[in-house]
């Protein structure tokens, strides 16, 4: 049938249904699936869910590696995926849904994925990075138009 340019609140999810989707949470979890249905509340159903975990390092610095032109060091961000099958999640959670693409081969000097047990080491090797460095990374920068604050 014919589906108009803009469909208000949850209806214009339907272009994502059955692609795999990415879906970011209130308590910062992301997970992976093919969205399969969803309600007027957002509420969805996600078949072949995973969790996917992100961790973001900086790279080991070698004489080829340099800070780029805003100064920050280069990174690497590692990735794993925990299954979870068949999952529902609740509409007022949801932050954030959007289509992926899970091409493995694209950025493969910037994002790999390892598995779970490699993922925790990594994780306990960059908690003691940091505290061997004493903690004291640069906090995010979100550079908002302080004009626009009342």
């Amino acid at each position: 049938g014919y589906l108009p340019a803009f469909l208000p609140g949850a209806s214009s999810m339907v272009e994502q249904l059955d692609r795999k989707c990415l879906v970011i949470l209130r308590d910062g979890r992301h997970l992976v699936g093919i969205l399969r249905t969803f309600d007027q509340f957002t509420n969805l159903v996600l078949q072949e869910a995973s969790e996917r975990r992100i961790l973001v390092v900086p790279k080991e610095l070698s004489e080829s590696d340099a800070a780029d032109d805003s100064g920050s060091l280069p990174t690497i961000c590692y990735q794993t995926d925990i299954q979870l099958g068949l999952f529902i999640v609740r509409g007022d959670n949801v932050v954030l849904l959007g289509e992926v693409d899970d091409d493995e081969q694209r950025n493969e000097d910037q994002i790999q994925f390892v598995s779970l047990e490699e993922f925790e080491q990594l994780e306990e090797q960059e908690v003691k990075r940091k505290e061997e460095s004493g903690g004291d990374d640069e906090p995010v920068n979100w550079d908002f138009d302080m004009d626009l604050v009342a």
